[in-house]
């Protein structure tokens, strides 16, 4: 990992808890915060209209499966930092720009840049466009600013993906419908966002702050969309999330430590799964799960 994104991470440690919000309004252009966009790095965001998950026990050997496999989503991200995307060895704006200019050449008729205005043109709906910005260090502030960078469409879904580096946090991604121009956001450092293996789902949750929030987002041609949150109240003893990867494309799982950080700490494994719309939540211990206070809904 370059050294300048190693320090985008110890920064986000701090930050965690959500972007910073600048002023300048719409001259500052598209941001995590503005109306249009389903800010999934929102640990408070709420699902419309959903029901409570039924919660099944897990079986013993899934439960095992899911405690033994490794942990995913930190190194390598499952979504790749700029400078990975765009090969450059030692982090450079320069490197940035010559590849950045390859992507944009090759989506043209979707994605242009204008200084420091880079625009996305979705087939329907309006133009959605992001703006490089730079507040300089006075007597009296620390300087800010975001610089964003075209990476091209996802795999599976065909959403266009813009990366954010905000001047005091974590670097964000934008990731925008290319036929409605819907957007979503979602931190990429302490936040775990990681897309299932077809590009249609994408899981988000934050793993240092209290109290645990997951989110599982649809990117189809009707997204992007909050289809299925979980989350522990408040007041809940601490609960550290362990992703553990998708197993398939309808079908993820994760640990969940309980308390402080040891070795005896109880441990929940965790399965997340759909079918034909439906989903469900199946886990190794239901007693201790109920306990937590931790639950999930859908829509």
């Amino acid at each position: 990992m370059p050294e300048s994104r190693l320090f985008a991470v110890i920064v986000s440690l701090v930050f965690a808890s959500g972007a910073s919000a600048a002023p300048g309004g719409a001259e500052r252009g598209l941001r995590f915060n503005s109306a249009r966009v389903l800010d999934l790095a929102n640990r408070s965001l709420q699902i419309e209209g959903g029901k409570p998950l039924a919660v099944s026990e897990l079986s013993d050997d899934e439960a095992q499966r899911i405690f033994a496999a490794p942990a995913i989503g930190e190194d390598p991200l499952p979504l790749a930092f700029s400078d990975e995307v765009f090969g450059c060895k030692k982090a450079s704006r320069k490197c940035s720009r010559v590849n950045e200019r390859t992507l944009l050449a090759r989506d043209a008729s979707v994605a242009k840049r204008d200084d420091e205005h880079l625009t996305i043109t979705p087939a329907n709906g309006n133009a959605v466009t992001f703006v490089d910005w730079t507040e300089p260090t006075t007597k009296t502030a620390d300087g800010d600013g975001e610089t964003h960078w075209y990476l091209g469409r996802m795999a599976g879904s065909g959403y266009a993906r813009v990366e954010v580096e905000f001047g005091h946090d974590a670097p964000g991604n934008f990731l925008i419908n290319l036929q409605s121009g819907k957007t979503s956001f979602v931190h990429n450092a302490a936040d775990v966002a990681a897309p299932s293996p077809d590009g249609k789902y994408l899981v988000t949750f934050n793993t240092l702050n209290a109290p645990l929030s997951i989110r599982l987002a649809t990117l189809d041609a009707d997204g992007p969309r909050l289809t299925l949150q979980c989350q522990a109240p408040e007041e809940a003893q601490r609960l550290t999330p362990v992703f553990k990867g998708w197993q398939d494309p309808l079908n993820f799982g994760l640990v969940i430590e309980i308390g402080e950080q040891s070795k005896s700490m109880p441990r929940l494994a965790l399965s997340v799964s759909g079918n034909g719309g439906i989903w469900r939540l199946e886990a190794s211990d239901l007693a201790r799960l109920a306990n937590t206070g931790f639950h999930c809904s859908a829509n």
